[in-house]
């Protein structure tokens, strides 16, 4: 065992250890909160960096001053390491370099939920322990299965695919902001590859379809009850189809031969696994919320054109946006009233904000597509201004039915720090 913790711990020997292009947006704040007593969880879909990220924070601690031999990281789902007990770990490292036990330590713990009563152990470890806690799970059941244990004692940070920003430095490129040009290739080249940072570094027609499967073998099928798991590659591909449209879950359950509620129960592992997401209708009506059909969207736009090809770049941009703003943290819905529709509505009654994503080169405001916010603008004319997000115009018209509206390029949108 002790041959392990070395392996995985090369700067207790002071050797060099990669860490990767710095993802600074999770780094310096998980860094930066080392005095707080809270657990720090790193959820995400698999191979979104959360490895990378972790040794980030080891390599930005040890340089702030903290003993290398203080630092303890441990790969639980490495073969050597299945089905020993967080507490056995912890009492081996301490006999390892003799630490009191009021010294405080840094653990950093990846893919926790393949030890052992995970849950129980760390609660025990911050009741009792002076330690500082980071760890890492794939599925967003790492949170729902803890049955309530750690409440109070945990701060969750979830870790997206790379947005358009970091997927240009991951690339080394960084182009002058007047060279338009050039970002809007690089977003036609960011819908297609999507954001999973080894796919940007070194793009390979075989990572998707193996990750795909690794995750549906590793993060579904090994941890929730499916009977039928050859459906979930078939209920991926409808999604990746249909992103962007409200979902009949009758007609999802009759194409894949399921019951209306396994067919909504494997889309909620799907959502558990981060690989699709939900949007809810925004509307007044709370019922008319809970009962009205969902839109549904995929974590990485990779994903998407894995299985529908390189067509349909306005759904991938759509799915681009909504993806942009959950980074955010913005709370959406969309609006819809018969067939018209308004893809994005930001906040509330008071201060509302329609977005519509439309690949335009051309702007005409009497555009039939546009038909959505001209609507939603005479339902809601207290809106505060409209967004519209375009393939290359960059435009605002001072009153749009009311309220200015701002055509802004995709590029510059995923840039852009504030709507």
């Amino acid at each position: 065992m002790e041959t392990i913790y070395y392996l995985l711990n090369p700067w207790w020997e002071e050797r060099a250890f990669t860490t990767g292009i710095i993802r600074d947006r999770y780094v310096a704040p998980l860094a930066e909160v080392q005095s707080r007593r809270q657990v720090e969880v790193l959820v995400g879909g698999r191979r979104t960096g959360k490895t990378t990220i972790l040794r980030q924070i080891i390599s930005r601690l040890i340089a702030s001053g903290i003993s290398s031999k203080d630092v303890f990281y441990l790969a639980l789902d490495h073969p050597t390491l299945v089905g020993t007990t967080i507490s056995e770990h912890l009492k081996a490292f301490r006999k390892l370099f003799a630490h009191e036990r009021s010294r405080k330590l840094y653990l950093f713990f990846d893919e926790i939920q393949d030890c052992p009563d995970w849950e129980a152990e760390l609660k025990a470890l911050y009741d009792t322990e002076e330690i500082k806690v980071y760890c890492s799970g794939s599925t967003s059941a790492l949170i729902s299965r803890q049955g309530g244990k750690l409440t109070g004692r945990q701060i969750v940070t979830v870790i997206y695919p790379l947005s358009f920003s970091e997927f240009i430095e991951f690339r080394g490129q960084q182009p002058s902001l007047s060279e338009d040009y050039l970002f809007e290739r690089l977003v036609e080249d960011y819908l297609q590859v999507g954001g999973y940072p080894e796919q940007v570094l070194a793009p390979s027609h075989e990572y998707l379809p193996n990750l795909l499967e690794d995750i549906l073998a590793r993060d579904l099928i090994r941890l929730f009850p499916i009977k039928k798991p050859g459906v979930l590659k078939d209920l991926i591909r409808l999604v990746s189809a249909s992103v962007g449209s409200r979902t009949s879950f009758n007609r999802l359950s009759k194409l894949l031969g399921l019951s209306l509620d396994t067919a909504k129960e494997y889309i909620g592992h799907l959502e558990q696994a981060f690989l699709t997401c939900s949007l809810e209708k925004w509307t007044t009506s709370y019922s008319e919320k809970v009962y009205a059909q969902k839109k549904l969207y995929l974590w990485d736009t990779g994903i998407k054109s894995l299985f529908t090809g390189q067509g349909d770049e306005g759904a991938r941009a759509e799915n681009a946006v909504f993806m942009e703003l959950k980074r955010r943290g913005m709370e959406t819905g969309y609006f819809a009233e018969g067939d018209l529709e308004v893809d994005f509505v930001l906040g509330n009654e008071r201060k509302t904000i329609p977005l519509e994503v439309k690949m335009l080169d051309t702007l005409d405001l009497g555009d039939k597509r546009l038909a959505g916010l001209r609507l939603f603008l005479r339902r809601f004319p207290e809106s505060d201004h409209a967004l519209l997000v375009t393939k290359t115009i960059s435009r605002t018209i001072d009153n749009f039915h009311g309220v200015p509206l701002e055509a802004i390029p995709l590029w510059r949108f995923l840039l852009k720090g504030e709507l």
